[in-house]
């Protein structure tokens, strides 16, 4: 008998011959599928390796800028206590004077290099208390210090009051001086707020100490102090000459304010003078400031 053909018209072998094309397709296909995935995890690994050595890299860069920090901060640290060492109480000293004259106007710096009694500079009788009068003479005339003799002492707690009110109204640091012995006063001055005292008298000018009991050893400087008196024509420039032979202080009993007046004319537009004041004020101004040390 002959065999039957399948209805379909396609013979076994042409149905084996497609499977076979279709199966290698599909093969194909997978492994393209497969070349795709590993190109895939490649480029993401390797970006990932690239990410992970960028990040060590930077890490790396991070601890050297990090040590590098750490050791310029321990040079600057070293330099601070080099520095801290180094700074000596002159250093502190120094500063200070420099606070105290900076921003300070001519004027003022010549009548810092005066010293005189309350009377002078108020105009009252006998000064027995430091009030606005007093506020506004060291205002108009801020000198460098006053002179107390012993008819401005009534009492410890007034001479003392008198002292204290004097420096509150003062817009720069005063000297306070008894010239005069008073039987009402303790043998220690500081104590009311005198800080320096004469010594060592001559004809015309001697020489200030400050007091032991406020400075003690600090200090064995002195300011040499010219007395000037006379007619208030000739004060400034009797002044002028006796600053310009080594004075650094000016005692005017009478007559102050024409002895400033005198002095400033004196010294004004005259570069080389001005520099002087600075250098006197400057001597001064260590000797005021040691008792704040």
């Amino acid at each position: 008998m002959a065999k039957k053909k399948k209805k379909s018209g396609v013979s076994s072998r042409e149905l084996r011959r497609q499977r076979r094309i279709r199966n290698q397709i599909l093969s194909y296909i997978t492994l393209g599928i497969l070349i795709l995935g590993i190109a895939a995890g490649i480029f993401f690994a390797g970006r990932f390796i690239t990410g992970w050595i960028s990040d060590k890299r930077h890490e790396k860069e991070l601890e050297k800028e990090m040590a590098a920090m750490a050791e310029e901060g321990q040079d600057e640290t070293e330099e601070a206590i080099e520095e801290v060492d180094t700074y000596t109480e002159e250093d502190l000293l120094t500063e200070m004077v420099d606070a105290s004259i900076a921003g300070m106007p001519l004027e003022d710096r010549v009548a810092g290099l005066f010293l005189t009694t309350p009377e002078a500079l108020t105009g009252v009788d006998v000064a027995l208390k430091a009030g606005e009068s007093t506020k506004a003479a060291l205002a108009e005339l801020p000198v460098g210090g006053m002179v107390y003799a012993a008819s401005n002492v009534q009492s410890q707690e007034q001479f003392s009051q008198m002292l204290m009110d004097t420096i509150s109204r003062s817009k720069y640091q005063l000297f306070l001086i008894l010239d005069e012995e008073s039987e009402m006063l303790s043998e220690d001055l500081s104590t009311y707020g005198i800080n320096m005292e004469f010594a060592d008298k001559g004809e015309g000018t001697f020489r200030t100490v400050t007091l032991p009991s406020l400075l003690g050893d600090r200090t064995e400087e002195g300011l040499v102090t010219a007395m000037v008196s006379g007619e208030e024509e000739t004060l400034g420039a009797a002044c002028l000459e006796a600053w310009q032979n080594g004075a650094d202080l000016l005692y005017v009993q009478e007559g102050v304010k024409a002895a400033y007046e005198g002095m400033l004319a004196g010294i004004q537009g005259n570069p080389e003078l001005e520099a002087k004041v600075q250098e006197s004020l400057e001597a001064i101004y260590r000797i005021k400031c040691c008792s704040t040390l």
